[in-house]
């Protein structure tokens, strides 16, 4: 039996964050397999380490509302 994406995506939508993570690693694996440079694999390993980053606590996130009022700032001048 053949799944469509819409069910593969709420099964993925259902795993704990680490599961997603170790799916996504891999489907980035494969494509980079297929690939003749190296720039998916580079960003398969930052997105991991931003990921890691967030889940141990380590990652300094900033307030949604105060990162758009700072952009604007810098956009106007």
């Amino acid at each position: 039996m053949q799944r469509n994406i819409e069910e593969i995506t709420k099964a993925v939508i259902g795993l704990p964050n680490s599961e997603r993570l170790r799916l996504a690693k891999t489907l980035l694996i494969l494509d980079t397999q297929t690939s003749e440079n190296n720039v998916e694999a580079q960003w398969q390993e930052e997105i991991t380490n931003r990921v890691n980053a967030v889940e141990s606590g380590n990652a300094v996130g900033i307030n949604f509302e105060d990162s758009i009022k700072s952009i604007r700032n810098r956009l106007s001048q």
